[in-house]
């Protein structure tokens, strides 16, 4: 019981050792493209547009240490991976155990309702990474676009859970199978609004701490 709090505190202590270690580091800014990275990593050439080190002036992030931090860390675009890829492997799944001649051996029905079922956890951990991102960047999650985002997201958890329940509850997709493939691409539908709209936030932000 008592090395929790000590393993929880340390874990706490890592991250403010964190934070802090990335507020110390110098900063430069591509004067040509806006690539910004730290200063002990700039070699003799821009990584991103190719021009002269000499082209970089130090920099002065607008973001608080601990905002900029958990930004950086890009929780969400990397969550947003997992339900995307579901959403199109599911129904290609299908359609190759309708269409082509897959050997019986491979247990691809098995394989189509674990996707799906996976589905669902998937979409609440990016949304909630979302709303994570989103109050790191503007300092609330009350923003037009974002609110846009929650509800088209609202719209995409709620049939990522018809998706995973329809294949919890059937062992056998076979009866459900058409059910499966309209949800994956209903849903992978609103993840294409859902990008269309976060892409126009990803460099964005509000200043401050």
């Amino acid at each position: 019981m008592s090395r929790r709090p000590a393993r929880s505190g340390m874990t706490a202590r890592r991250r403010v050792m964190n934070i802090r270690r990335y507020a110390m580091k110098q900063m430069m800014r591509c004067k040509a493209c806006g690539y910004v990275m730290s200063e002990d990593r700039l070699g003799e050439k821009c990584p991103a547009c190719g021009v002269s080190s000499k082209a970089f002036e130090p920099w002065t992030d607008p973001l608080s240490p601990r905002r900029r931090f958990l930004i950086d860390l890009d929780m969400h675009p990397i969550m947003l991976h997992f339900p995307q890829a579901l959403s199109v492997l599911v129904p290609v799944l299908i359609l190759a155990d309708q269409l082509l001649p897959l050997p019986r051996g491979i247990e691809v029905t098995q394989a189509i309702r674990v996707l799906s079922i996976l589905v669902f956890p998937a979409a609440a951990a990016a949304f909630a990474a979302g709303l994570v991102d989103g109050h790191s960047r503007f300092r609330k999650i009350g923003t037009p676009a974002l609110i846009r985002k929650m509800v088209i997201g609202s719209v995409f958890l709620g049939t990522a859970f018809a998706l995973s329940l329809t294949a919890f509850l059937h062992y056998t997709v076979e009866p459900v199978r058409w059910t499966l493939f309209v949800l994956a691409l209903v849903g992978l539908g609103l993840q294409v609004i859902l990008a269309q709209i976060g892409k126009r936030l990803m460099c964005v932000f509000l200043p401050g701490k």
